[in-house]
């Protein structure tokens, strides 16, 4: 080989190498590499043309010739473990061998995703370094790649939320630990999940099932959001005490959210799956009071909050509930240098949620929810068609005020009834309704909402209302684990033969027979 050719061979290398390099810094093709690529192939060309009798003559050589055999054999054999690898990508198969089928999803599931026309998106929202990020990340992606597993249309991305504030903002992601949704013909959904702690948080099949089954639905529920009561503002992003983050929430959740005002039509529309009422401070009239239970009877769903002590002329419809709003401020007593104090400028903490409820079961003790100057719900006599579950209670370190400014309380701390869930019947011929009840609306306002958990508390008794009856149940599934028990004495001798009689002396027989042949090699 000449060294002009040696030459022109060297610098195809290096501009082939700083092609590659770019390539990979970028991950995207420019129309500037082209030039880079153009002189490195007539390098190439120009190198194999000057030196062409050279490699004739080398070809045509013995040695050569079975060199290229072994070659061909080398390049065959890559090209069959690369479409191997290929074939097991594009076609991935999972075999689940656990007694419970703990890692393949259920019939519900295959059959969704089964008659699905498009590709499915599910997003982790993260943020690096957070607490319990890592975990909750692994989480997802454990469960998620049992979706991926049974369909190619289930595409999977992790999003960290400081590199792509964007798509982050659009989401509505707000949680460091790790946030999930669902995305389908542009259709987008939170994944709910399990708070386990510093362990981070729980996906499951049912929950993810359900959110797909939301964005894949022809029709959305329709939440209307009664105003003309000087209800809460929810059109106004920088009102700090508006609702505009929590309606878009509902929006962002596959919700049709509409208002509506009694003032233009006197009874609920038909086609109304929830209706919301956000703190009203105006008195409602009594044909609109009718209307609401006229909805209710329907079989319809009511989430209505309440504010300053102000009932807003619905005492009928919750004496009608069994209840009564409180005409006193909550507050907690909280343990200072100086002793026990209320402060009646630090929001009311919860932290006791009902088990059985559907909308608060997910919560533990340790997760908090935040509450500014709530009163509180009495429990009076229970109707009989009626059942109403407590659903989150102050500790029992907290006392009621009768006004903002006083620091003196009547009688012992003890624990008050922020949020209610009932359900029932408003008279026997009426089909069962359901409605949430806070005594605060503050909790759902722009600056408090991302706090702690009230974002979910919200969500998930808007979830609860909407009934979603096309939603699916799965059983957990219980992992089977075989135990072998050995008593004291057998433990001994199984340890003393596994031990002492195999893994000790079985080495030490390997070593002392590669001794011997070295030593009979070696004086051969």
């Amino acid at each position: 080989m000449s060294a002009k050719s040696r030459l022109l061979i060297g610098a195809s290398i290096i501009l082939f190498l700083s092609l590659g390099g770019l390539f990979f810094a970028i991950q995207y093709w420019m129309p500037f590499m082209w030039f880079i690529l153009v002189p490195a192939l007539a390098c190439l060309v120009a190198a194999l043309y000057r030196d062409r009798a050279f490699y004739v003559n080398l070809l045509q050589m013995k040695t050569t010739k079975h060199g290229l055999n072994f070659g061909m054999l080398v390049v065959v054999s890559i090209i069959f473990l690369t479409a191997l690898n290929f074939l097991a990508v594009k076609k991935n198969k999972t075999f689940d061998f656990s007694l419970a089928s703990q890692y393949t999803l259920s019939a519900q599931t295959q059959n969704i995703i089964s008659h699905l026309d498009k590709n499915i998106h599910l997003y982790f929202f993260y943020k690096e370094g957070a607490e319990g990020s890592e975990l909750s990340k692994k989480a997802f992606g454990i469960m998620s790649k049992m979706y991926q597993d049974f369909s190619d249309k289930v595409k999977v991305e992790f999003i960290e939320m400081n590199s792509s504030p964007k798509m982050t903002e659009d989401f509505g992601a707000t949680k460091g630990m790790g946030e999930a949704f669902v995305e389908y013909n542009g259709q987008k959904n939170r994944i709910e999940s399990q708070f386990l702690g510093q362990q981070g948080q729980k996906f499951n099949e049912q929950e993810v099932s359900n959110a797909i089954i939301k964005v894949t639905r022809d029709k959305k529920k329709n939440i209307y959001i009664i105003e003309g009561h000087q209800e809460r503002d929810f059109e106004t992003e920088k009102n700090e005490l508006g609702t505009y983050a929590f309606i878009q929430m509902l929006s962002k959740n596959s919700y049709s959210v509409k208002k509506m005002n009694f003032a233009q039509s006197s009874q609920v529309p038909q086609d109304a799956d929830v209706v919301v009422i956000l703190g009203p401070q105006g008195q409602f009239q009594k044909f609109e009071i009718e209307s609401i239970k006229n909805y209710l009877s329907r079989g319809g769903s009511l989430f209505l909050t309440f504010d300053s002590k102000n009932n807003a002329n619905m005492t009928d419809l919750l004496n009608r509930f069994g209840v009564r709003l409180q005409n006193k401020y909550i507050f907690n007593i909280l343990n200072t240098q100086m002793g026990q104090v209320v402060n009646s400028g630090q929001p009311t903490v919860a932290v006791d949620y009902s088990s059985q409820s559907s909308i608060t079961k997910v919560f533990s003790t340790n997760q908090t929810s935040v509450f500014v100057k709530p009163n509180a719900f009495e429990l009076l006599s229970t109707p009989e068609l009626v059942k109403v579950d407590v659903i989150v209670k102050t500790p029992k370190a907290s006392v009621a005020l009768l006004n903002i400014d006083s620091e003196k309380y009547e009688g012992q701390p003890a624990s008050y009834n922020l949020g209610l869930e009932i359900t029932g019947q408003l008279r026997k011929e009426a089909k069962p309704f359901k409605a949430v009840l806070f005594s605060d609306t503050d909790f759902l306002s722009n600056t408090v909402i991302f706090q702690n958990v009230n974002r979910d508390l919200a969500l998930n008794a808007v979830s609860y209302l909407t009934g979603d009856a096309d939603l699916i149940s799965i059983s957990p599934k219980e992992v089977n684990v075989t135990v072998s028990k050995m008593s004291p004495p057998e433990f001994e001798q199984f340890f003393k033969f596994i031990v002492v009689g195999v893994l000790f002396p079985v080495p030490l027989i390997l070593l002392a027979i590669s001794v011997g042949l070295w030593l009979k090699q070696r004086h051969a």
